[in-house]
């Protein structure tokens, strides 16, 4: 049982206590009862839920040292020192090949059932993005930093926001890897997406823009997609037979 000081009741628990002096005894409460009760109740918690452990790891994605804490029992595998590093984890690192087999598999069937289709709004909000097109993307940030490649930046054309799978304003070039949404109309997407694709070659004529589109179905190598970006002199460049 805990004892209110200041009037002498009694309560199965300190929470029950903690509420009775707050809304009872208000601003009589002293400082030294507030820790006494704050040092229970740390007590109460760490006997509940295990101790609390504080150490130093390195962050899973960048090597950084960073500080943790965690209670007894309950520390992760893996910790990363910032969303950056959280959000740059390869699959690989964190999946089986056959839990990743699964993941594939459930959402193309999600993506077979009409209704899912229309709860997403397929084709206004939602950015695909390929494994593929991910490694070409990773492919050139990393090895060509100064270059300053990136990704996504929309563009407002017209009553459109255009995503680029990949580029750098520093050389004036746009990559496009154009998957199946670009060339098949799977569920009434296709025409947005031309649409889409004519307004990005426009903007890149007449912003000065090289722009490089690869279809999906060549399965170039990186080597040949840095030879398109860097070596070949056309302005327009379209790889592919379904162009």
């Amino acid at each position: 049982m805990f004892e209110c000081e200041k009037c002498g009741e009694l309560f199965e628990n300190v929470k029950l206590k903690a509420n009775h002096i707050r809304w009872k005894h208000g601003q009589d409460y002293s400082i030294q009862g507030k820790e006494n009760l704050k040092k229970k109740a740390y007590k109460l918690n760490e006997k509940r839920f295990g101790k609390w452990i504080e150490e130093t790891v390195i962050c899973f994605h960048c090597g950084a040292k960073i500080k943790i804490k965690y209670r007894f029992g309950k520390k992760k595998e893996k910790y990363f020192c910032s969303r950056s590093c959280s959000n740059s984890r390869n699959m690989k690192d964190l999946f089986s090949d056959d839990v990743k087999k699964k993941i594939s598999d459930k959402i193309k069937d999600l993506w077979q059932e009409q209704s899912f289709v229309e709860k997403v709004n397929l084709g206004k909000n939602i950015r695909f993005t390929s494994k593929r097109e991910v490694e070409i993307r990773d492919y050139f940030i990393k090895n060509f930093p100064n270059d300053e490649w990136t990704f996504g930046g929309n563009l407002k054309l017209e009553d459109i926001s255009c995503s680029r799978d990949l580029y750098s304003n520093k050389l004036k070039i746009c990559f496009e890897y154009d998957g199946i949404w670009h060339f098949k109309d799977i569920h009434g997407q296709l025409e947005r997406k031309k649409r889409k694709d004519i307004l990005l070659e426009d903007w890149c004529s007449k912003n000065k823009y090289k722009l490089v589109r690869v279809d999906s179905e060549e399965n170039l190598s990186l080597e040949d997609i840095e030879k398109l970006i860097y070596r070949d002199k056309r302005k327009t460049i379209k790889i592919g037979k379904r162009y």
